[in-house]
């Protein structure tokens, strides 16, 4: 398989240049001293050329697409064919994407929350002040009251039903066993794998 691969890049350049440098039709004028038909054979040559370096590509990569579908890896104790590990390593912006968000989410939830309970604390101290003045230091059990009370009534919850921080753990653990196996994998199933053009 290594070897296919290497040899569909060089395919890829070859086709390339002589898509470049072909010349197919041109004009001759009577005094020009171009020969028809050498042009003509050299311009059906190159089309030639051009049309089996094509084929060989194609066929190449056939195979090769036959073998990642059937050809089995395993990555990061999750098994994949070769084809899904190839489409994951592409797609895997969209995961760490989302990762990114979430984190972000989880984060400004938190601060939301912890600026709530510290803004409720303030509230409720200063509701203790006004209405107990020089007694709040000494009436334990009506400080108690209007506190709960106080709290309770204006109190917040965060709401997470994906348990965010348990889910971004896990994701980012499956980001990070991916990248830092898949091509070692994908490399080795490559040099082992065989193909039939």
């Amino acid at each position: 398989m290594s070897q296919a691969l290497a040899e569909l890049k060089l395919l890829r350049k070859r086709i390339q240049n002589v898509t470049k440098d072909s010349v197919f039709t041109v004009v001759k004028k009577k005094r020009d001293l171009l020969d028809a038909a050498k042009f003509s054979t050299e311009a059906t040559a190159s089309y030639q050329s051009y049309k089996d370096l094509l084929a060989r590509y194609n066929a190449i990569k056939a195979a090769i697409v036959l073998s990642n579908a059937a050809t089995k890896v395993s990555i990061a104790g999750i098994e994949y064919t070769v084809a899904d590990a190839v489409e994951r390593k592409k797609t895997i912006e969209m995961e760490k994407e989302m990762l990114k968000i979430m984190k972000h989410q989880f984060e400004m939830t938190k601060m939301d929350y912890e600026r709530h309970v510290a803004s409720e604390n303030t509230r409720v101290e200063r509701l203790i002040q006004t209405e107990l003045g020089k007694e709040s230091k000494t009436n334990v059990e009506v400080i108690t009251q209007l506190s709960e009370t106080f709290l309770a009534q204006n109190k917040a919850e965060i709401v997470d039903p994906l348990n965010l921080a348990k889910e971004i753990a896990s994701l980012n653990k499956a980001i990070e066993d991916f990248e830092t196996k898949v091509d070692w994998v994908l490399s080795e199933s490559n040099g082992r794998t065989t193909i039939t053009l």
